[in-house]
């Protein structure tokens, strides 16, 4: 009896035992294939996430390589604008440069014909006074006399023709200046002759200047009637050199 139930309780433990392992088996079983499951389900999310990162990647590579055409076309440009711009900034550092030393030229020659022209206006007046000087010195005392009396009619005459009337009214006198001095009769026709012209009696002094050869000069004050002969030089000369020069540049 007591060895019946020791096989019934082997047969027992046994059979338990294979069931427990059965069951123990089936577990690690379903639990390997629901690992290896997750691990396949893994694998294909990262497969996944990798042909993502990769696309992403590459869509990346071609963004950053059109970033850098885009870049290299715009420092291109920017390149030859700055060149354009550098020229052009060039011709006109260069043009205004050129303006400048024309302008420069231009007034160094008008500094030189004005100097020029300054000089040849000395030389004229110098040319003139010694001609003057020279006429002077050549006419004897009687031939200075007969041209004195011929000068003084032709002022006469011209004074006939000039209107005084806008003579100032602060000026009271006047001076008669010849080159050998008037007679009490000759300074009474002035006198009258100007007061034909002028409505109004001046008090007359006559003056002596050897210096105007010949001819009569009244000074009104700043107001000047001039009928020398060194005048008339003066005049005579200027007209000829201005018609000379008229027919240089017709030439």
């Amino acid at each position: 009896m007591t060895f019946e139930l020791i096989v019934q309780f082997l047969l027992l433990t046994a059979i338990i035992s294979g069931a427990l392992i059965f069951a123990l088996h089936r577990v690690f079983v379903s639990s390997v294939e629901g690992a290896k499951q997750r691990l396949e389900r893994d694998a294909e999310a990262a497969r996944a996430r990798e042909t993502e990162l990769n696309t992403k990647i590459k869509q990346a590579s071609e963004e950053l390589a059109a970033r850098k055409k885009e870049l290299d076309q715009l420092e291109q440009k920017m390149k030859i604008d700055l060149e354009a711009s550098a020229e052009k900034h060039r011709e006109e550092l260069v043009t205004k440069a050129r303006a400048d030393a024309e302008e420069i030229i231009t007034k160094a020659q008008n500094a030189a014909e004005g100097v020029r022209i300054d000089i040849e206006k000395q030389m004229d007046i110098r040319i003139i006074d010694h001609a003057v000087n020279i006429i002077g010195s050549v006419l004897t005392r009687r031939a200075k006399a007969a041209l004195e009396k011929d000068l003084f009619e032709e002022f006469i005459e011209q004074l006939k023709t000039v209107d005084l009337s806008k003579i100032s009214q602060d000026i009271k006198k006047a001076d008669v200046v010849t080159s050998l001095g008037l007679s009490d009769a000759d300074l009474k026709r002035i006198s009258d002759e100007v007061k034909a012209r002028s409505g109004r009696l001046f008090e007359l002094h006559s003056k002596v200047d050897g210096s105007h050869i010949a001819g009569v000069v009244i000074h009104f004050g700043s107001l000047q009637l001039d009928g020398s002969l060194r005048t008339a030089v003066k005049e005579a000369a200027a007209a000829l050199k201005a018609e000379v020069e008229k027919s240089r540049q017709k030439k």
